[in-house]
């Protein structure tokens, strides 16, 4: 068994193959439409069906590790990751592109949702959340170092060199996962796969108006901030004439953002994750409308549409945290199957806004800019719709037991 800090590095490394997969080939993305002869939509489809890839198997992927361990899962999707970079390295046209893209976010979300599982197992109670604290800042520093190591890596050789830099990375991170850390999971702990228990209590949750209004209020977050990732390249470094290489310093200020309202807010917990939300959508209610502003101007300023997205996107670390906290303490019986649904919801409501787009692109910044203002909007008013709890805890007669991956 790995010592402590070799075990969060570790970890670390793995789940942070997954914003490396989404945010350093963005500055590269018209260099790849030139490249295999696409057209701007479809380039920016790879970032969708990324998204897809990742959202749907999280559902699979954690009972599959109660069942089968940690460490087989891990490597099965680490595996995987890699072998969709390797094609996507080699894609000759931008269908090939797609289907490794697709290969490498189900890799992404076996690692996703069985490394906090992983973590639990070796861990307990305030332990825990301290060594999640530190493996988890991974997934606010890599994408805030991502594009910029894309736009270096594009400038020094070429995007396909990109996915051989993930390529590289994740063996790396397999080869010490595979020799420093055990299975934590002992046998007779595993749980059998129960696909009927596990439909059930998702029933329960997409029934349930306060749950299922807080989680698409964080996936329509999510979708807007996954059109600003889709967008952004072609409007910052096409429209606006901003150099490739310096496009990763415009993107890093939305995580800077979304870092620092974050730790704000951790100064405000004594406040409730209710008044905290219904003051953060106060705001995003604020951004929308400059959004929409952005979108009906003839030449809107660069400065404003950077100082919009900035504010949009830093929210989404506060939204994230207290809409799961707020479905959490309602359904505490069924903890595992909440955390699954909540982030394969918001990852395939996030996929919409990449789709959205892609689909609405004329060479302007309105179909980023409206896209957004939407999102925001339709996150308001799914928080809005949540209302209150009918109780602060389900009704547990209604409720099978949780046989899903609590840290999905």
């Amino acid at each position: 068994m790995s010592s402590n800090k070799t075990f969060i590095v570790i970890l670390g490394l793995l789940i942070g193959l997954t914003p490396l997969a989404i945010d350093m080939y963005l500055p590269s993305m018209p260099t790849i439409a030139s490249g295999l002869d696409a057209s701007t939509e479809a380039v920016q489809q790879s970032l969708t069906v990324f998204l897809i890839g990742f959202s749907l198997p999280q559902l699979f992927f954690g009972p599959l590790s109660d069942a089968l361990g940690r460490r087989f899962v891990i490597i099965a999707g680490v595996l995987l990751f890699i072998l969709g970079s390797v094609l996507c390295a080699l894609a000759t046209d931008i269908n090939g592109l797609l289907i490794a893209r697709a290969l490498q976010a189900t890799g992404a979300a076996a690692m996703a949702v069985t490394v906090p599982a992983l973590v639990r197992d070796r861990f307990k109670g305030a332990d825990f959340a301290r060594t999640m604290s530190v493996i988890m800042m991974v997934m606010a520093v890599a994408p805030l170092i991502a594009p910029m190591l894309g736009a270096l890596v594009l400038y020094l050789a070429s995007w396909r060199m990109i996915f051989w830099v993930l390529v590289l990375v994740a063996a790396i991170g397999l080869t010490l996962f595979y020799c420093h850390v055990d299975e934590t999971l002992a046998p007779e702990k595993r749980t059998p796969l129960r696909p009927a228990v596990l439909i059930h209590n998702y029933g329960i949750l997409l029934r349930d108006r306060h749950a299922l209004g807080h989680m698409l209020s964080a996936g329509f977050m999510f979708a807007g901030m996954m059109a600003f990732v889709a967008a952004s390249p072609f409007v910052y470094i096409e429209l606006f004439g901003v150099a490739a290489e310096h496009y990763g310093l415009l993107f890093s200020l939305n995580v800077i953002a979304l870092m620092a309202l974050t730790m704000l807010a951790n100064r405000f917990t004594h406040l409730g994750s209710k008044r905290l939300l219904q003051l953060t959508f106060v705001l995003i209610t604020l951004v929308s409308t400059l959004l929409i502003v952005l979108s009906v101007l003839t030449e809107p300023a660069l400065a404003l549409i950077v100082l919009a997205c900035v504010f949009f996107i830093g929210t989404f670390g506060i939204i994230s945290a207290h809409t799961l906290s707020e479905v959490m303490n309602r359904f505490s019986t069924i903890s595992g199957s909440t955390s699954a649904l909540g982030g394969s919801l918001r990852f395939g409501v996030g996929s919409l806004g990449g789709a959205a787009v892609g689909l609405l692109h004329n060479g302007t910044s309105v179909p980023m800019t409206l896209v957004m203002a939407a999102c925001g909007i339709l996150a308001v008013v799914s928080f809005l719709a949540a209302g209150q709890p009918p109780a602060p805890d389900p009704v547990e007669t209604d409720v099978q037991a949780d046989t899903s991956i609590k840290a999905a």
